[in-house]
């Protein structure tokens, strides 16, 4: 419950209640004022502890709720569980109280920025057509926090408030969880958990033995065949390094056992810094690796995943986001926790202007196999696709086939060319020559040619490819599935591990009850494949 102190001018125009403890928790109490802005009235909400800002333009009516929850939903450093917990906890009821006698100067300063930058407000609220949309008072949020001068030291103690409050649990795994193949070479970060919480500079010898034993733990991942992902093993080191021994353990004591949300935090503010596929690519990879080591549950390893693709998407999936009277976001959003990584040097990346196109092939028809890597008993595929497609479209055209429903990264190798199909700008594993998966066609392929498609760095799911044929182009409608063996992969289910595991629940009859409600009630038989519905999923 948001408790709302309203100032003398509007107690004519509000309910109060004095009944009641003032609740002196974190989140619970914000100043509210009347605002004139080109001389229309707007109202201003201040959290006290952190000094963040919400606009609304009506009082009562749930207003400030919506427009307090949709201020959230645009916060790269929550994740969905505290957006949760904040409205259900902090913004589902309003409670209005006179405001106390002491003056808040979080709130005397928002206003006199307010009435001494006029023009600018004027000019944001001129470009929103509409204002009466709840989303358009965050452009005055962003402005105000750009005008004050603290933007980093407000949003970044939100942030921290939020997580002091409600850290997500990170969950270990079951006993006997066939996903749990290595074996630890690194003690169990829980061994801290009395620790968490503790300021880092008082306990100078519990961090160093956390740093020690997250330095085996990046030691082993590198090594293990998560790791083997990266390429780049200095890259993924120096962010693991800065995520583990810096960010972690800054303020205070904190593990990869303490809060999901953590790396989240970590990835938003360093997007600025380094390539935003190779911060997710690295952080869900370890995190998948530590499910392999029994530290976290599967499924934990697959939030950290969906937390990263939210944080990017809010970032940079509105198109106006981009757009240049939006800087205010985009500063706030690039400037927050820039000093926990240094600016990394440009990756050496060996680019030719290669050929896209073999004209040879170009107007052929390639008839393919495909495999799922791994797992028994066989998954397969062989289906005819032609040599104008590009690899992006060879790609996706494999993941529709085998369930995959194109919600995660994706690239494709060629070990015979030593060619590396991918869009992302910066990360080429070690030997290899990156060519973009958009432009390069099917047609550079070669008969006996194996090209394997990596999908979801995080359950990291493997598919190998080899070129059969190359024949000319009939009527038939490609691509087109010939044969098919198998259903496929379950999306999120925990990559290889997760689905052997589900494979011998299901032959025994025991899938678990919460596992066959996330898959909507009805179990999915892996030996069981229909054609036909392939040939509409690759449509």
């Amino acid at each position: 419950m948001a408790q709302l102190f309203y100032s003398p001018d509007l107690a004519d125009r509000l309910p109060h209640n004095n009944t009641g403890k003032i609740s002196q928790k974190p989140l619970r109490r914000w100043q509210l004022s009347p605002v004139k802005i080109d001389n229309k009235t707007y109202y201003l909400y201040v959290e006290e502890e952190t000094g963040l800002p919400v606009f609304t333009d009506k009082l009562g009516e749930g207003n400030f709720s919506q427009a307090a929850i949709n201020f959230l939903n645009e916060m790269p450093f929550l994740v969905d569980p505290q957006r949760t917990w904040l409205i259900q906890n902090v913004f589902s009821f309003n409670l209005y109280r006179p405001i106390p006698s002491a003056e808040n100067k979080k709130l005397k300063n928002y206003l006199q920025i307010i009435a001494s930058h006029q023009a600018e407000f004027k000019e944001t609220l001129n470009d929103n057509d509409d204002f009466s949309s709840t989303e358009d008072f965050n452009d005055l949020v962003y402005l105000l926090l750009a005008l004050s001068g603290n933007n980093q030291e407000v949003l970044m103690k939100f942030c921290q408030l939020v997580n002091e409050e409600y850290p997500v649990k990170v969950k270990a795994p079951r006993p006997g969880a066939k996903y749990c193949t290595i074996k630890p070479q690194f003690k169990d970060p829980r061994i801290w958990a009395d620790d968490e919480g503790k300021a880092s500079a008082d306990n100078p010898a519990t961090v160093q033995a956390i740093s020690q034993n997250n330095q085996q733990m990046i030691d082993q991942f590198i090594a293990s065949s998560d790791g083997q992902l990266m390429g780049d093993d200095k890259t993924a080191r120096r962010i693991l390094d800065q995520f583990l021994n810096h960010f972690m353990l800054k303020n205070k004591i904190c593990t990869v056992t303490t809060n999901l949300a953590a790396p989240n935090i970590f990835f938003a503010g360093t997007l600025d810094q380094i390539d935003e596929d190779l911060l997710s690519v690295t952080l869900s990879s370890f995190y998948n690796f530590l499910s392999h080591t029994g530290i976290v549950s599967q499924s934990a390893a697959r939030d950290v995943s969906d937390y990263l693709r939210t944080s990017y998407d809010i970032i940079y999936g509105e198109p106006e986001l981009a757009a240049s009277e939006d800087d205010y976001q985009d500063s706030l959003i690039q400037q927050l926790l820039d000093e926990l990584t240094p600016a990394q040097a440009d990756m050496s990346v060996d680019v030719e202007n290669r050929r896209l196109i073999n004209p040879q092939n170009y107007d052929q028809a390639y008839v393919i196999t495909a495999e799922l890597a791994d797992f028994k008993p066989l998954v397969s595929r062989t289906f005819v696709i032609k040599g104008s497609s590009t690899i992006e479209e060879l790609a996706e055209t494999v993941i529709l086939m085998f369930h995959g429903d194109l919600a995660h990264l994706y690239d494709a190798i060629n070990e015979q060319t030593e060619e590396f199909y991918t869009q992302s700008e910066d990360f080429v594993p070690g030997g290899m020559t990156k060519v973009k998966l958009d432009l390069a066609t099917v047609s550079l392929l070669n008969e006996k040619d194996k090209l394997t498609i990596h999908y979801d760095y995080g359950d990291g799911w493997e598919f190998k490819l080899h070129v059969q044929k190359i024949q000319p182009v009939t009527n038939q409608e490609l691509p087109h599935v010939q044969k098919a063996r198998g259903y496929g992969i379950i999306e999120d289910i925990g990559g290889v591990g997760g689905l052997e595991q589900y494979y011998d629940d299901y032959q025994k009859g025991q899938v678990d009850p919460d596992l066959l409600d996330w898959l909507g009630g009805e179990p999915i038989d892996l030996n069981a494949v229909d054609i036909a519905e392939l040939n509409q999923l690759i449509k």
